[in-house]
C-alpha cells in the first residue's frame, strides 16, 4: 500500500493528476472572477483614438472594441501586412469604415516624427492616445537606428516623443486623455538614472525596467498637465497570452506553455484599458495606476517624484526635443535654447556676446549651474580647476559681460544658487592655490563643491555692494539638499551608501522656489546682498562676510578669467 492508503499506483498518480486538475482549475475560475470587466456601454462617436501596436494582442482586442463604439481609430502599426488584415476584420466586424492604419516603428525617431507630422496634418482633433504598443526580448541584445537600447527604444523613448508631438492637439481636444499600458513587473526593477541607454544589460530585466519608466512618466505628465483638461494614467492588464512572448527562446517555452495556460485572453487584457479610455468614472482622474479596472497601489520606490522628474529631463535629451516642442509642454512662446559650457571661458564669452547682440534689457539672471566631483579634481583648457570653474569663475566672468543689458532694466536681479555647504569650507584669496586649487585632493569628495559655493556668497555680497546706486540686486540663496543630476559624481562605494539619503532630499521642483521668489517677488525688489533659505533672510557666518577677503576674491578672479580693460566693468 502507498503511503496515501492506494494500493494501485496507477490509482495513486491518477488521484494526484486529478487533484492537482482541481486546483489549476480553481486558480483559473478565482482569476476569471477577479478579471476586471468594463461593461459600460458607452459609444465613442465624434472621437479620435490612437492606439499603438494595433495589429494584435490587447492593442487589437482595444481598436475592436472602440470601433464597436463609433470611434475613429487611427492603428498605429511597425508590421502593415499584419495591421491591415487587422484593420479588414474590424471593419468587417464592426460595420466601422472609420478604421485607419497608419506605419510607426516606436524604436525609431524618425519613424515617430513621421507618424506624428502625417497625424497633425490630418487630424483636427485627437481624443485618446493609447500606448499600447511593447516590445521584449530574452538574451537578445539589439539597439535601435538612433542607438538606443532597443527595448527601451521601444517602450519608453517612442511614446515619450510621441506624447510631446502630439500634445497641442490633445489640448485642442480637451478634455482628452492618455492611456500608458505599463506592466505589475516594474516591480522586479528600478530604472537607473545614470545608465538611461543600458545597451549592455539583459534584454529580459529592460522590459521591466521599461515599465517602471512607463509608469515614472505616467505621474511626471499628470503633473505637467494640471489644468490643461487632458488626463493621463497607466495599468496593468495582467499577464496576457499575446504576440509579446514570441522571442521567448526554447527550452524556457516548455514551461511557457503550461505558466501561459492561467494568463488573461487578449479581450480580458483589454479590458482595463477601455476603462480608462471610455469610461465616466475617471474624468478628471490623472496620474494614477489602475488594474483590473480598480485603482491600485505603486510602490513607495517608483513614487519619488524627484527621480520622475529627471527621467523626464534625460529622456528629452535622448529623444532630441527642439525648442518648438518645448514650447508645446509648456505653453510659452519665448523660450529659446542657447548652449554654453560655464566652465569654459572662451564658451561665456561667445555665449554673452550673442545674448548682448540679441537682447538689449535683461531683467534677471540666475546662476543656477553647478557640478560636483568626486575625490580627483579636474583642470579645464583655461587652467582652471573645473569645480571652481563651473561654479564659480564662469558665473563671475557672465556677470561682467551681461551687467549693461541688466542695467538697462528698470529692476534687474542677479540670482545666484549657492548652498549652506558654504560653512565647511574656507577661502584664502591670498593663497592661489586656495582660490584655484588645481593639485587638490582630499577624503572629503565635495570640498571643491562646497569651496565654490564658499566664493559664490562671497561674490554676491562685493557684487551688490559695487551694484548701490544702480537698479540692479544680487542676492544668494541655498535651495536646500535636491535629488538632482549633480550628484552624479559621487564615487562608488559612497553611491551605495548615498542612494538611500537621496530618498530625503528636497525635489527639484520644491528646490525651485527660493530661486523663483528671488526672480520674480516684489518683495524683494530693494533687498541686495542677502543669503536666503525657503524665502527668508537668512543669516551668514562671519568668515563668508569678511569684506576685505571678498574685494581681494574680486581682483584675483578679474585676473583669473582674463577681464579686459574693454570688457564690461562693474
Amino acid at each position: 500500500m502507498s503511503p496515501f492508503g492506494f494500493n494501485d499506483p496507477l490509482t495513486a498518480i491518477a488521484s494526484v493528476v486529478t487533484g492537482v486538475a482541481i486546483v489549476l482549475s480553481l486558480i483559473k475560475y478565482y482569476l476569471y472572477l477577479t478579471c476586471g470587466h468594463f461593461t459600460s456601454s458607452r459609444k465613442m462617436e465624434g472621437k479620435t483614438v490612437i492606439i499603438t501596436g494595433a495589429n494584435s494582442g490587447i492593442g487589437k482586442e482595444t481598436a475592436r472594441d472602440l470601433a464597436r463604439r463609433g470611434a475613429r481609430v487611427i492603428m498605429a502599426c511597425r508590421n502593415m501586412e499584419t495591421a491591415k488584415q487587422a484593420q479588414d476584420e474590424i471593419v468587417k466586424e464592426t460595420g466601422n469604415q472609420n478604421v485607419l492604419v497608419l506605419k510607426l516603428d516606436l524604436s525609431s525617431q524618425a519613424s515617430v516624427r513621421e507618424f506624428a507630422a502625417e497625424v497633425l496634418r490630418t487630424e483636427r482633433r485627437l481624443d485618446v492616445l493609447v500606448h499600447n504598443a511593447g516590445f521584449a526580448e530574452t538574451f537578445r541584445k539589439t539597439r535601435s537606428v538612433d542607438g538606443i537600447e532597443f527595448t527601451m527604444a521601444t517602450n519608453h523613448y517612442g511614446p515619450f516623443l510621441l506624447t510631446h508631438l502630439l500634445i497641442e492637439l490633445l489640448k485642442r481636444s480637451a478634455p482628452a486623455r492618455i492611456v500608458v499600458v505599463a506592466s505589475e513587473l516594474y516591480r522586479f526593477a528600478s530604472v537607473n538614472l545614470d545608465n538611461l541607454n543600458p545597451v549592455g544589460s539583459l534584454p529580459a530585466y529592460l522590459y521591466y525596467v521599461s515599465k517602471c519608466a512607463n509608469i515614472m512618466f505616467t505621474r511626471e505628465l499628470a503633473r505637467r498637465l494640471e489644468g490643461t483638461s487632458v488626463t493621463v494614467n497607466c495599468l496593468h492588464p495582467g499577464m496576457i497570452d499575446s504576440g509579446i512572448w514570441r522571442n521567448v527562446p526554447f527550452p524556457l517555452t516548455l514551461p511557457m506553455r503550461v505558466i501561459k495556460s492561467f494568463f488573461k485572453t487578449t479581450v480580458e487584457g483589454a479590458q482595463t484599458t477601455l476603462y480608462l479610455a471610455c469610461s465616466e468614472e475617471v474624468q478628471g482622474v490623472s496620474g494614477k495606476y489602475f488594474m483590473d479596472c480598480k485603482e491600485a497601489s505603486l510602490s513607495a520606490s517608483i513614487s519619488d517624484m524627484a527621480r520622475a522628474a529627471k527621467l523626464w529631463d534625460e529622456s528629452a535629451k535622448m529623444v532630441k526635443l527642439t525648442e518648438k516642442e518645448i514650447m508645446a509642454e509648456t505653453g510659452n512662446t519665448k523660450l529659446l535654447i542657447k548652449h554654453v559650457d560655464i566652465s569654459s571661458l572662451p564658451s561665456v564669452r561667445a555665449f554673452a556676446k550673442e545674448i548682448v547682440a540679441t537682447e538689449p534689457v535683461i531683467d534677471v539672471l540666475i546662476h543656477n549651474a553647478g557640478v560636483a566631483q568626486g575625490f580627483n579634481n579636474k583642470v579645464t583648457p583655461d587652467g582652471l580647476e573645473f569645480t571652481m570653474a563651473t561654479n564659480y569663475y564662469g558665473p563671475f566672468l557672465l556677470t561682467h559681460l551681461l551687467i549693461d543689458p541688466l542695467k538697462k532694466s528698470d529692476q534687474g536681479r542677479i540670482v545666484i544658487v549657492s548652498s549652506k555647504l558654504y560653512q565647511f569650507a574656507s577661502l584664502n584669496p591670498a593663497n592661489p592655490n586656495s582660490i584655484n586649487p588645481v593639485n587638490y585632493f582630499s577624503l572629503f569628495p565635495i570640498h571643491l563643491y562646497n569651496l565654490s559655493k564658499f566664493a559664490e556668497i562671497m561674490f554676491t555680497q562685493e557684487l551688490a555692494r559695487r551694484l548701490q546706486g544702480t537698479r540692479v540686486t544680487a542676492n544668494c540663496l541655498h535651495p536646500g539638499v535636491i535629488d538632482t543630476g549633480i550628484w552624479r559624481n559621487v564615487p562608488f562605494p559612497l553611491s551605495v551608501l548615498f542612494k538611500p539619503i537621496q530618498m530625503c532630499f528636497r525635489t527639484p521642483e520644491e528646490g525651485a522656489r527660493t530661486s523663483i521668489y528671488l526672480a520674480v517677488s516684489p518683495d524683494v525688489e530693494q533687498i541686495s546682498g542677502q543669503y536666503f533659505r525657503g524665502c527668508r533672510v537668512h543669516q551668514l557666518n562671519q568668515r563668508v562676510q569678511h569684506v576685505a577677503k571678498q574685494r581681494a576674491l574680486w581682483e584675483a578672479s578679474r585676473k583669473l578669467v582674463k577681464l579686459t580693460d574693454e570688457d564690461p566693468q562693474i
